[in-house]
């Protein structure tokens, strides 16, 4: 009875925190509005990149930009469209300020698929750092038919695939017969794989972690297992950091062993917690 009262707990909180549709991590309507709102009137309220942008209405493929840039997590870090794009948010002017701004298609730009973990890597610089050196970087670097930032990210970093089907048939379209990796057919269903492995191990970590955090009193004699979840939690992150240099084999493993302690962890604080 108490192990179905706690999971259904989590699963609601799951729900409520994901909402309908999600993906990794989505921000709500009202969330979104909140941050766009306060973020115009103060941070980039001199940015003339923001505010130019913010009042164009057509062509609807420019303006969407706008709109998927506006509550996503580069906005609420304070990271506007010269961050990524170049210009000078300065100027007023839209010719002078767009002076040496490049289509992502054209090289030389900060958003070509080539040179688009230079720019990335201004602000990510351990998880670039792991990409450049991955097989998938070197292909992309020698003739430009590989997978980029954007290709898992999306244009404006707004979505993180970690849906296991997703995932399979995004590798999928390089690893078949006829792409341009029909030698590594086995490569999605693998990765498909490694995504589930990282979703089971988020959610124990994350339940060992509710355990704890609801018996506050039970805090001082937990300190033990407080410091184990601050392992899983590092040991996730190194098997993520893997995972973008497309090591299946290690980042899979990681992944299995967090999930595996996190469970012992998980059934030792069942038996230690008083019942809530």
């Amino acid at each position: 009875m108490r192990g179905s009262v706690i999971l259904l707990g989590l699963l609601l909180a799951g729900v409520i925190l994901a909402g309908p549709g999600s993906g990794a991590d989505p921000q709500s309507t009202t969330g979104r509005r909140a941050t766009a709102t306060g973020g115009l009137s103060g941070r980039f309220r001199d940015n003339n990149c923001v505010i130019c942008h913010s009042r164009i209405t057509e062509p609807l493929r420019l303006t969407s930009h706008f709109y998927d840039w506006l509550g996503s997590r580069h906005e609420v870090a304070g990271v506007s469209c010269e961050k990524c794009h170049g210009g000078d948010p300065a100027v007023a002017d839209a010719r002078k300020s767009h002076a040496g701004v490049k289509s992502p298609g054209v090289e030389g730009s900060p958003l070509h698929p080539k040179t688009l973990a230079i720019t990335c890597g201004a602000c990510h610089q351990e998880v670039t750092a792991v990409f450049t050196r991955s097989a998938h970087s070197r292909k992309l670097e020698e003739s430009g038919d590989a997978p980029s930032c954007t290709t898992c990210h999306q244009h404006m970093a707004t979505a993180v695939i970690n849906w296991p089907p997703a995932t399979v048939k995004l590798c999928a379209s390089c690893h078949n017969e006829k792409g341009s990796a029909p030698r590594h057919l086995s490569e999605p269903e693998r990765a498909g794989d490694v995504i589930a492995a990282f979703s089971r191990a988020d959610e124990i970590v994350d339940w060992t972690r509710y355990l704890i955090d609801s018996n506050p009193r039970q805090r001082p004699r937990l300190r033990a297992e407080i410091e184990e979840v601050k392992r899983l939690d590092l040991e996730l992150r190194q098997s993520k950091l893997d995972w973008h240099d497309f090591n299946l084999e290690a980042s899979r493993r990681r992944a299995d062993e967090a999930f595996l302690k996190g469970y012992q962890l998980k059934e030792s604080l069942w038996k230690k917690l008083p019942v809530n």
